[in-house]
């Protein structure tokens, strides 16, 4: 499947960024390395300059294949007449009819009361103007089964909604086999993507004292237990998530989480930790373990925000 390079970043000009609680970006053109004469962010914004001029009939502009050389500029009408300019402009430029301009697929898009929709009942995610598809592309969640095809029909063609469920009641696993969950909660922005391991009394006063969770550190027998955190950093529009699973694999051993509310739009600050602190039986670890925050970090070899903690049980 194809995707445009350019996203036309509409939420943006009408404040429906804000709206929507999240940050929206456009994907601008890149000159692609060795290329042609006319090929470069002149020829581009030649072509883009073009396109407003016309805007009556101008469809918008993407590379294909993503990474080349080769631009496609868009039209309702008369491509006979715009070839021979835009040909002048960056020769080797592809014409393509389609239905919509893209003056009015951004209309579209500003036009929509997001605030009014969630009143309905339907959560915006994610908006914006598919270009290649010629059409303005939503993301929402709804438990009303006619909220798609409503919103679709009342804009024909130049709408392409998907709607998710919106997300139910939800806890984290307890407990399996090796493992039980002793504590969660929101610590510090300093212990996201941080894990740690306690052995004994006062190295577990020391982690209860560093994750910086709320009252006391639960109870643990530590002659048959060792004490780990696991620190998920957090953005300010996302902070839930869910603990999954415990995996202990011979001398691995790392956290599964997930968001419990996904599919949603999330900021990419970081403002807190989502802490799990888990109690692991030595027998499921008998000669130690390494403890990763996540599989990713573990399968890589590369923790990515912190190292790895290394927990001695042969001793």
């Amino acid at each position: 499947m194809r995707f445009a390079t350019m996203l036309v970043a509409v939420l943006a000009l009408s404040g429906c960024a804000d709206q929507l609680g999240m940050p929206v970006a456009s994907a601008p053109f890149e000159t692609p390395a060795g290329a042609p004469d006319g090929g470069g962010d002149a020829g581009i914004e030649g072509l883009q300059a073009y396109g407003a001029e016309h805007a009556d009939q101008f469809g918008g502009l993407y590379i294909d294949p993503p990474g080349g050389s080769h631009v496609v500029m868009l039209f309702t009408d008369d491509l006979e007449i715009h070839a021979p300019a835009v040909e002048a402009i960056k020769p080797g430029t592809r014409l393509r009819q389609v239905e919509h301009t893209e003056a009015e697929l951004v209309a579209l898009i500003e036009s929509f009361d997001f605030e009014s929709l969630k009143a309905d009942g339907i959560e915006m995610v994610s908006g914006g103007v598919d270009v290649i598809g010629n059409r303005v592309t939503l993301e929402a969640k709804s438990n009303d089964p006619t909220a798609e095809l409503r919103l679709e029909l009342a804009h024909g063609r130049m709408l392409d909604v998907t709607i998710f469920p919106v997300s139910g009641a939800w806890q984290n696993v307890a407990e399996a086999d090796g493992w039980r969950l002793v504590a969660d909660g929101q610590g510090p922005g300093t212990e996201g993507y941080v894990v740690r391991a306690a052995t004994d009394d006062a190295e577990y006063a020391d982690m209860w004292e560093a994750i910086g969770l709320a009252g006391d550190a639960p109870d643990v027998d530590l002659a048959t237990e060792v004490v780990v955190s696991f620190g998920h950093g957090i953005g300010s529009s996302c902070p839930e998530l869910r603990l999954d699973d415990v995996v202990i694999e011979g001398d691995v051993v790392f956290s599964v989480t997930s968001d419990p509310l996904e599919p949603r739009a999330c900021t990419a600050d970081l403002v807190g930790a989502a802490t799990f602190v888990v109690a692991i039986e030595r027998d499921a670890v008998p000669g130690g373990f390494t403890l990763w925050l996540n599989e990713q970090a573990a399968e890589s070899g590369n923790a990515g925000f912190s190292a790895p903690v290394e927990v001695d049980l042969a001793r």
